[in-house]
């Protein structure tokens, strides 16, 4: 019951937005005032000719980064922009393969060619003594999409959820959903939320027919009413099509890899249907955050609109492999992004693009639209620089706001639902 509720409102609320937005924009008498665009163009000033090393994992294992190859565009986008603000920064990308000796190998490199900080915009265990290296060297880290267990180095920080935002977040969801009684599945080391009275379910590639007849017997035994999935996008694709099949009934929650496009396209392949009802966790900063008449709306619509513009510029091709950005434009996020506009900022703080004193500057910001971050505002007084209170459930949709350039894969847009029914 409570479940059908949720959805209701998770559909409503964005078709609700929507209109709102539309009603802004063509005026009436109560409309506030327009506002100025946000620029598509960044200019940072204080700093000139900085460099920002990224990480990426181009092929892994499961669990060890190249979910987010795709999202970690967003860095090459935040260069083009800078550059097009007249700011002179140079994005340098290095790929591990998703492998701890060649992110050693990789990190080294990027340090030894004098780049003012690191974008670890990766995953995984793999990527850990990669940390330690830049640490070491004093050369700062920031890492979007990081979850770990382990003590962050000096110098390294998460941009995306704690482990206790993230605990803390799906029990928000469930106490929403009225179920308090999950079965937690965890697989490829994916770190599993502290919730519930049993221990996780171990599931590796052999074993989902047996979690999904437990599954299955438990809700028939009402000792279930939920399941929670924490692992990385094609396991948790894997493993939704299947109870998808079994117990559709039963709400799911899932862990902050669903918010990738390639939860989406495992999804798909494992012939399950993305017009299914999912909750993930994390910042609302997505495709979604540019519905609403806020500043941080249009921050994150000239996101998308430079996006576009990147996308179409045939000069502009990615320091990776040399290919045009506009085959990796697609799947482009704000968090890779934020991290390097971050690290820049943090230079011209600093006046200085020496990483020592990057590194100096960085814990000293925080940082949020008027900084032209495209998400949420960043707090980096923390190892964990996003706020706890800037995570939330996350409800998909199918409905595709349409503000970035056209993809291969199936779209789903996550979107906030906020206490009076609207996305935030």
């Amino acid at each position: 019951m409570a479940r059908t509720r949720t959805t209701a409102l998770s559909l409503a609320g964005l078709a609700l937005v929507a209109s709102t937005t539309l009603a802004a924009c063509t005026g009436g008498d109560d409309a506030p005032p327009p506002r100025e665009p946000a620029d598509v163009g960044l200019t940072v000033k204080g700093v000139d000719d900085v460099s920002i090393g990224v990480l990426v994992s181009t092929t892994s294992a499961a669990g060890e980064g190249s979910d987010y190859i795709g999202p970690s565009a967003g860095a090459e986008l935040a260069g083009y922009r800078l550059r097009l603000g007249g700011t002179k920064v140079k994005v340098t990308v290095a790929d591990d393969r998703g492998d701890a000796d060649e992110a050693e190998t990789g990190v080294q490199s990027l340090i030894d060619q004098g780049v003012s900080g690191i974008v670890v915009a990766t995953t995984g265990a793999h990527v850990l003594p990669a940390l330690e290296t830049a640490s070491e060297a004093g050369v700062p880290v920031i890492a979007p999409y990081l979850r770990t267990q382990d003590e962050l180095p000096d110098g390294v920080y998460v941009t995306g959820p704690s482990e206790d935002a993230i605990t803390a977040s799906v029990e928000q969801a469930m106490q929403a959903d009225e179920v308090s009684s999950p079965l937690v599945i965890s697989a490829d080391a994916a770190p599993a939320p502290a919730i519930g009275t049993a221990a996780p379910v171990q599931f590796t590639g052999s074993a989902l027919d047996d979690i999904v007849d437990d599954a299955t017997k438990a809700v028939e035994d009402k000792t279930v009413d939920s399941v929670v999935v924490s692992a990385p996008a094609a396991s948790q694709g894997a493993v939704v099509a299947a109870l998808q099949g079994a117990v559709p009934d039963v709400p799911l929650y899932l862990t902050p890899e669903a918010l990738t496009p390639e939860f989406a396209a495992a999804l798909d392949s494992s012939s399950g249907t993305t017009s299914g009802r999912f909750v993930s966790v994390g910042a609302p900063a997505s495709d979604s955050s540019t519905l609403g008449s806020t500043a941080a709306a249009d921050s994150a619509a000239a996101y998308f609109a430079a996006l576009r513009l990147a996308a179409g510029d045939e000069s502009f091709t990615s320091s990776l492999d040399g290919s045009p950005f506009s085959a990796i434009a697609a799947d482009a996020d704000l968090p890779s992004h934020d991290a390097v506009l971050a690290l820049v900022r943090a230079a011209a703080k600093a006046r200085s693009a020496v990483p020592a004193d990057v590194a100096k500057a960085l814990p000293t910001l925080t940082l949020g639209t008027k900084q032209s971050l495209a998400g949420p505002g960043l707090d980096f007084s923390s190892p964990y620089a996003l706020p706890a209170d800037s995570v939330a459930p996350l409800y998909a949709t199918t409905q595709d706001p349409g503000v970035r350039p056209v993809g291969d894969s199936p779209v789903l847009t996550w979107f906030e639902l906020t206490d009076d029914g609207n996305d935030a």
